[in-house]
Protein backbone atom coordinates (compact mmCIF):
# COMPACT_ATOMS: atom_id res chain seq x y z
CA UNK A 1 0.00 0.00 0.00
CA UNK A 2 1.12 3.71 -0.85
CA UNK A 3 2.62 5.67 2.22
CA UNK A 4 1.15 8.53 2.31
CA UNK A 5 2.30 12.36 3.16
CA UNK A 6 0.31 14.64 5.03
CA UNK A 7 1.00 18.04 5.62
CA UNK A 8 -0.55 19.60 8.34
CA UNK A 9 0.10 23.13 8.69
CA UNK A 10 -0.55 24.89 11.74
CA UNK A 11 0.22 28.44 10.02
CA UNK A 12 3.95 29.20 11.48
CA UNK A 13 4.97 25.40 11.85
CA UNK A 14 3.85 22.34 10.02
CA UNK A 15 3.82 18.33 10.79
CA UNK A 16 4.90 16.05 7.97
CA UNK A 17 3.19 12.91 8.70
CA UNK A 18 3.63 10.01 7.18
CA UNK A 19 1.03 7.25 7.14
CA UNK A 20 0.00 4.37 5.94
CA UNK A 21 0.80 -0.17 6.05
CA UNK A 22 4.63 -0.36 6.05
CA UNK A 23 5.81 3.21 6.67
CA UNK A 24 8.46 1.94 9.13
CA UNK A 25 9.72 0.26 6.46
CA UNK A 26 10.94 3.47 4.58
CA UNK A 27 11.90 5.45 8.06
CA UNK A 28 15.48 5.92 7.39
CA UNK A 29 14.08 7.85 4.23
CA UNK A 30 11.76 9.91 6.17
CA UNK A 31 14.37 10.59 9.39
CA UNK A 32 17.02 11.37 7.62
CA UNK A 33 14.67 14.59 6.34
CA UNK A 34 13.83 15.93 10.12
CA UNK A 35 16.79 18.02 10.43
CA UNK A 36 19.34 19.78 8.14
CA UNK A 37 22.27 18.07 8.90
CA UNK A 38 21.99 14.56 10.96
CA UNK A 39 24.44 14.41 14.05
CA UNK A 40 22.85 12.96 17.11
CA UNK A 41 19.40 11.35 17.78
CA UNK A 42 17.63 10.69 20.99
CA UNK A 43 15.15 8.22 21.27
CA UNK A 44 13.01 7.73 23.97
CA UNK A 45 10.24 4.86 24.61
CA UNK A 46 8.24 3.59 27.33
CA UNK A 47 8.72 -0.18 28.82
CA UNK A 48 5.69 -1.52 27.29
CA UNK A 49 5.68 -1.60 23.52
CA UNK A 50 7.95 -4.29 21.77
CA UNK A 51 11.42 -3.81 21.88
CA UNK A 52 11.93 -4.42 17.85
CA UNK A 53 9.94 -1.39 17.26
CA UNK A 54 12.62 0.53 18.89
CA UNK A 55 15.78 -1.24 17.44
CA UNK A 56 14.21 -0.29 13.84
CA UNK A 57 13.75 2.82 14.87
CA UNK A 58 17.51 3.12 16.21
CA UNK A 59 18.80 1.17 13.18
CA UNK A 60 16.85 3.46 10.94
CA UNK A 61 18.76 6.80 12.22
CA UNK A 62 21.87 5.41 12.00
CA UNK A 63 21.25 4.44 8.41
CA UNK A 64 20.32 7.93 8.55
CA UNK A 65 23.45 9.05 9.43
CA UNK A 66 22.46 9.63 12.95
CA UNK A 67 24.78 8.75 16.08
CA UNK A 68 21.50 7.40 18.13
CA UNK A 69 21.28 7.14 21.96
CA UNK A 70 18.28 5.16 23.14
CA UNK A 71 16.40 5.38 26.86
CA UNK A 72 13.14 3.83 28.22
CA UNK A 73 10.99 5.09 30.55
CA UNK A 74 8.83 3.01 32.89
CA UNK A 75 5.19 3.28 31.23
CA UNK A 76 3.42 4.03 34.92
CA UNK A 77 5.65 6.69 35.18
CA UNK A 78 5.89 8.14 31.87
CA UNK A 79 3.46 11.27 32.58
CA UNK A 80 5.05 12.27 35.83
CA UNK A 81 6.60 15.82 35.88
CA UNK A 82 9.14 13.99 37.48
CA UNK A 83 10.41 11.51 34.73
CA UNK A 84 10.69 14.77 32.40
CA UNK A 85 13.51 16.25 34.64
CA UNK A 86 15.14 12.96 34.96
CA UNK A 87 15.22 12.85 30.85
CA UNK A 88 16.68 16.80 31.19
CA UNK A 89 19.56 15.05 33.04
CA UNK A 90 20.02 11.79 29.97
CA UNK A 91 20.15 14.82 27.06
CA UNK A 92 22.66 16.69 28.64
CA UNK A 93 24.59 13.36 29.18
CA UNK A 94 24.00 12.81 25.78
CA UNK A 95 25.16 16.00 24.41
CA UNK A 96 21.96 16.85 22.61
CA UNK A 97 21.78 20.12 21.27
CA UNK A 98 18.67 22.36 19.81
CA UNK A 99 20.50 21.42 16.28
CA UNK A 100 19.96 17.73 17.44
CA UNK A 101 16.54 15.17 16.76
CA UNK A 102 14.34 13.57 19.91
CA UNK A 103 12.73 11.05 18.92
CA UNK A 104 9.45 9.47 20.56
CA UNK A 105 8.57 5.67 20.25
CA UNK A 106 5.63 4.40 21.63
CA UNK A 107 2.17 4.94 23.01
CA UNK A 108 0.58 8.07 23.79
CA UNK A 109 2.89 8.63 27.23
CA UNK A 110 5.81 8.01 25.41
CA UNK A 111 4.82 10.55 22.64
CA UNK A 112 4.05 13.04 25.37
CA UNK A 113 7.04 12.98 27.33
CA UNK A 114 9.24 13.55 23.66
CA UNK A 115 7.23 16.30 22.81
CA UNK A 116 7.45 17.99 26.06
CA UNK A 117 10.82 17.58 26.56
CA UNK A 118 11.78 18.18 22.75
CA UNK A 119 9.74 21.89 23.46
CA UNK A 120 11.53 22.72 26.26
CA UNK A 121 15.34 21.40 25.71
CA UNK A 122 17.86 24.28 24.36
CA UNK A 123 14.31 25.93 23.45
CA UNK A 124 13.34 23.95 21.28
CA UNK A 125 14.66 20.50 19.60
CA UNK A 126 13.18 19.23 16.79
CA UNK A 127 11.21 16.25 17.33
CA UNK A 128 10.16 13.08 15.12
CA UNK A 129 7.30 10.94 16.56
CA UNK A 130 6.60 7.02 16.04
CA UNK A 131 3.24 6.29 17.76
CA UNK A 132 2.54 2.84 17.94
CA UNK A 133 -1.10 2.79 18.93
CA UNK A 134 -4.47 4.27 17.37
CA UNK A 135 -4.55 6.77 19.65
CA UNK A 136 -1.36 8.15 20.21
CA UNK A 137 -1.62 8.22 15.76
CA UNK A 138 -4.23 10.42 16.51
CA UNK A 139 -3.18 12.94 18.78
CA UNK A 140 0.23 12.91 19.10
CA UNK A 141 0.53 16.13 16.14
CA UNK A 142 -1.85 18.52 17.97
CA UNK A 143 -2.38 17.63 21.45
CA UNK A 144 0.05 16.16 24.15
CA UNK A 145 -1.23 14.51 27.47
CA UNK A 146 -0.62 16.48 30.07
CA UNK A 147 2.05 15.39 32.91
CA UNK A 148 1.32 14.89 36.20
CA UNK A 149 2.68 17.32 39.18
CA UNK A 150 1.30 16.95 42.43
CA UNK A 151 -1.73 14.64 42.39
CA UNK A 152 -2.95 16.72 38.62
CA UNK A 153 -2.15 16.45 35.12
CA UNK A 154 -1.72 19.89 34.14
CA UNK A 155 1.67 20.25 32.88
CA UNK A 156 1.10 20.78 28.96
CA UNK A 157 2.78 22.48 25.61
CA UNK A 158 1.30 22.74 22.28
CA UNK A 159 3.28 20.16 20.42
CA UNK A 160 5.72 21.18 17.67
CA UNK A 161 6.37 18.22 15.97
CA UNK A 162 8.51 18.14 13.00
CA UNK A 163 7.85 14.52 11.90
CA UNK A 164 5.33 11.54 12.82
CA UNK A 165 5.55 8.25 11.27
CA UNK A 166 2.26 6.17 11.46
CA UNK A 167 2.39 2.48 10.42
CA UNK A 168 -0.92 1.12 10.39
CA UNK A 169 0.15 -2.35 10.34
CA UNK A 170 1.10 -1.83 13.92
CA UNK A 171 -3.03 -1.31 14.75
CA UNK A 172 -4.75 -2.41 11.33
CA UNK A 173 -5.39 -5.82 13.02
CA UNK A 174 -5.74 -4.76 16.99
CA UNK A 175 -8.50 -5.82 19.42
CA UNK A 176 -11.46 -3.02 20.54
CA UNK A 177 -9.29 -3.32 23.90
CA UNK A 178 -6.26 -1.91 22.25
CA UNK A 179 -7.74 0.25 19.22
CA UNK A 180 -10.81 1.52 21.38
CA UNK A 181 -9.66 4.91 22.38
CA UNK A 182 -8.42 5.80 18.81
CA UNK A 183 -12.03 4.57 17.95
CA UNK A 184 -13.75 7.04 20.26
CA UNK A 185 -11.32 9.50 19.30
CA UNK A 186 -12.38 9.46 15.59
CA UNK A 187 -15.94 9.57 16.37
CA UNK A 188 -15.25 13.18 18.13
CA UNK A 189 -13.48 14.35 15.30
CA UNK A 190 -15.81 13.63 12.52
CA UNK A 191 -18.43 14.82 14.53
CA UNK A 192 -16.15 18.61 15.36
CA UNK A 193 -15.67 18.70 11.25
CA UNK A 194 -18.33 19.34 9.37
CA UNK A 195 -22.13 17.59 8.12
CA UNK A 196 -20.76 16.21 5.06
CA UNK A 197 -17.63 14.39 7.60
CA UNK A 198 -19.95 13.57 10.38
CA UNK A 199 -22.02 12.01 7.52
CA UNK A 200 -19.72 9.93 6.44
CA UNK A 201 -18.77 8.60 9.34
CA UNK A 202 -21.16 5.59 8.87
CA UNK A 203 -18.99 4.36 6.21
CA UNK A 204 -16.04 4.89 7.19
CA UNK A 205 -17.09 2.67 10.53
CA UNK A 206 -18.24 -0.03 8.61
CA UNK A 207 -15.19 -0.25 6.64
CA UNK A 208 -12.72 -0.24 9.53
CA UNK A 209 -15.00 -3.11 11.38
CA UNK A 210 -14.08 -5.05 8.06
CA UNK A 211 -10.53 -4.66 8.41
CA UNK A 212 -10.48 -2.74 5.47
CA UNK A 213 -7.09 -1.05 5.05
CA UNK A 214 -7.89 1.66 3.21
CA UNK A 215 -10.77 2.68 5.21
CA UNK A 216 -8.67 3.19 8.32
CA UNK A 217 -5.85 4.56 6.42
CA UNK A 218 -8.97 7.60 4.98
CA UNK A 219 -10.46 7.73 8.68
CA UNK A 220 -6.90 8.43 10.07
CA UNK A 221 -6.45 11.13 7.48
CA UNK A 222 -9.99 12.50 8.00
CA UNK A 223 -8.93 12.30 11.62
CA UNK A 224 -6.23 14.60 11.50
CA UNK A 225 -7.44 17.13 9.22
CA UNK A 226 -10.23 17.59 11.73
CA UNK A 227 -7.95 17.84 15.12
CA UNK A 228 -5.74 20.43 12.72
CA UNK A 229 -8.50 22.52 12.37
CA UNK A 230 -9.65 22.28 16.08
CA UNK A 231 -6.18 23.11 17.14
CA UNK A 232 -5.75 26.32 14.42
CA UNK A 233 -9.12 28.18 15.48
CA UNK A 234 -8.91 31.55 16.33
CA UNK A 235 -12.04 30.76 18.86
CA UNK A 236 -10.64 29.88 22.35
CA UNK A 237 -14.24 28.14 22.88
CA UNK A 238 -13.65 26.19 19.53
CA UNK A 239 -9.97 25.10 20.53
CA UNK A 240 -12.04 22.97 23.27
CA UNK A 241 -14.03 21.12 21.31
CA UNK A 242 -11.29 18.36 21.78
CA UNK A 243 -12.63 18.08 25.27
CA UNK A 244 -15.58 16.62 24.29
CA UNK A 245 -16.59 13.20 26.18
CA UNK A 246 -13.39 13.91 28.49
CA UNK A 247 -14.87 15.58 31.54
CA UNK A 248 -17.68 13.02 32.04
CA UNK A 249 -15.29 10.64 31.18
CA UNK A 250 -12.57 11.75 34.46
CA UNK A 251 -15.96 12.49 36.40
CA UNK A 252 -16.53 8.37 35.72
CA UNK A 253 -13.04 7.58 36.85
CA UNK A 254 -13.12 9.72 40.47
CA UNK A 255 -16.56 7.92 40.79
CA UNK A 256 -15.76 4.52 39.83
CA UNK A 257 -12.28 4.56 40.89
CA UNK A 258 -9.06 5.24 39.20
CA UNK A 259 -8.28 2.48 36.82
CA UNK A 260 -11.09 0.40 37.27
CA UNK A 261 -12.30 0.55 33.49
CA UNK A 262 -10.38 1.41 30.02
CA UNK A 263 -10.42 5.29 29.61
CA UNK A 264 -12.00 4.28 25.80
CA UNK A 265 -15.16 2.84 27.54
CA UNK A 266 -15.62 5.47 30.15
CA UNK A 267 -14.59 8.01 26.99
CA UNK A 268 -17.32 6.84 24.47
CA UNK A 269 -19.94 7.19 28.02
CA UNK A 270 -18.54 10.43 28.43
CA UNK A 271 -19.23 10.90 25.03
CA UNK A 272 -23.04 9.76 25.09
CA UNK A 273 -23.47 11.09 28.20
CA UNK A 274 -22.43 15.06 27.14
CA UNK A 275 -24.49 14.89 23.81
CA UNK A 276 -27.32 14.04 25.40
CA UNK A 277 -26.87 17.33 27.81
CA UNK A 278 -26.15 19.04 24.19
CA UNK A 279 -30.17 18.62 23.39
CA UNK A 280 -31.10 20.87 26.06
CA UNK A 281 -28.46 23.38 25.87
CA UNK A 282 -27.71 23.18 22.64
CA UNK A 283 -30.71 22.37 20.42
CA UNK A 284 -28.26 19.15 19.30
CA UNK A 285 -30.37 16.91 17.42
CA UNK A 286 -31.78 13.71 18.81
CA UNK A 287 -31.21 12.19 15.67
CA UNK A 288 -27.51 12.21 15.84
CA UNK A 289 -27.23 11.29 19.43
CA UNK A 290 -28.73 7.97 18.29
CA UNK A 291 -25.99 8.10 15.32
CA UNK A 292 -23.44 8.59 17.77
CA UNK A 293 -24.63 5.43 19.73
CA UNK A 294 -24.85 3.86 16.70
CA UNK A 295 -21.12 4.30 15.43
CA UNK A 296 -19.76 3.70 19.04
CA UNK A 297 -21.65 0.32 18.97
CA UNK A 298 -20.35 -1.01 15.55
CA UNK A 299 -16.85 -0.36 16.47
CA UNK A 300 -17.40 -2.77 19.35
CA UNK A 301 -17.62 0.01 22.19
CA UNK A 302 -20.19 -0.61 24.25
CA UNK A 303 -22.13 0.66 27.20
CA UNK A 304 -20.71 0.46 30.70
CA UNK A 305 -22.70 -0.79 33.67
CA UNK A 306 -22.82 1.33 36.99
CA UNK A 307 -24.29 2.47 39.58
CA UNK A 308 -23.52 5.46 41.31
CA UNK A 309 -24.89 8.64 43.63
CA UNK A 310 -26.03 10.93 40.52
CA UNK A 311 -25.32 13.80 43.19
CA UNK A 312 -21.60 12.00 43.83
CA UNK A 313 -21.24 11.91 39.92
CA UNK A 314 -22.59 16.05 39.36
CA UNK A 315 -19.87 16.73 42.28
CA UNK A 316 -17.04 15.17 40.40
CA UNK A 317 -18.32 16.58 37.18
CA UNK A 318 -18.01 20.58 38.64
CA UNK A 319 -14.92 18.98 40.28
CA UNK A 320 -13.00 17.91 37.44
CA UNK A 321 -14.14 21.27 35.55
CA UNK A 322 -13.12 23.37 37.86
CA UNK A 323 -9.66 21.70 38.41
CA UNK A 324 -8.87 24.07 34.34
CA UNK A 325 -11.40 26.32 34.55
CA UNK A 326 -13.22 28.76 36.54
CA UNK A 327 -16.65 28.41 34.82
CA UNK A 328 -18.88 25.15 34.47
CA UNK A 329 -18.59 24.48 30.88
CA UNK A 330 -18.49 21.16 28.62
CA UNK A 331 -17.33 21.18 25.13
CA UNK A 332 -20.87 20.17 23.62
CA UNK A 333 -21.77 19.54 19.89
CA UNK A 334 -24.37 22.34 18.75
CA UNK A 335 -24.71 20.24 15.41
CA UNK A 336 -22.26 18.43 12.97
CA UNK A 337 -19.22 20.65 12.59
CA UNK A 338 -19.90 22.77 15.90
CA UNK A 339 -18.24 21.34 19.24
CA UNK A 340 -18.35 24.30 21.40
CA UNK A 341 -18.07 25.09 25.48
CA UNK A 342 -21.34 25.80 26.73
CA UNK A 343 -23.35 26.17 29.73
CA UNK A 344 -25.89 23.57 31.35
CA UNK A 345 -28.73 24.72 33.22
CA UNK A 346 -29.12 22.98 36.69
CA UNK A 347 -32.14 21.33 36.43
CA UNK A 348 -31.27 19.57 33.10
CA UNK A 349 -27.69 18.63 33.97
CA UNK A 350 -29.67 16.86 37.25
CA UNK A 351 -32.28 15.29 35.01
CA UNK A 352 -30.20 14.17 32.40
CA UNK A 353 -27.33 12.44 35.30
CA UNK A 354 -30.18 10.83 36.75
CA UNK A 355 -31.96 9.55 33.66
CA UNK A 356 -28.26 8.10 32.54
CA UNK A 357 -27.38 6.79 35.52
CA UNK A 358 -30.49 4.60 35.68
CA UNK A 359 -30.00 3.63 32.11
CA UNK A 360 -26.36 1.99 33.46
CA UNK A 361 -27.84 -0.06 37.01
CA UNK A 362 -27.07 -3.52 36.01
CA UNK A 363 -29.73 -5.74 35.67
Amino acid sequence: MTIRRKLLSFGSRSTDVRLGFGALDELPKFLSGAVGKPSRAYVLSSDDIDAVHVETVRRALVDGGFNAVVRCVAASDALEAESALAQYAELSAAGITAEDLIVGVGGEAACSLASYISRTWCGGVSCALVPTTLDAMIRCSTQMTPLAVSGGSLVSLEPEVSLAVCDLALVGDRPVEENGLGYALMCGAYLSESRACWDSLGAAVQGIAEKNETSLSDALSTTLTARLNIAKSVSPSARRALLFGHTTARALSACLGEGAHPYYLLLAEGMRFEARLAIDACDFAVDEVFALDDHLEDLGIGELSFDIDPAAFIEALRAERFRVANRFQLALPKYPGVIRLSSIDDEALERHARAFIASRKPE
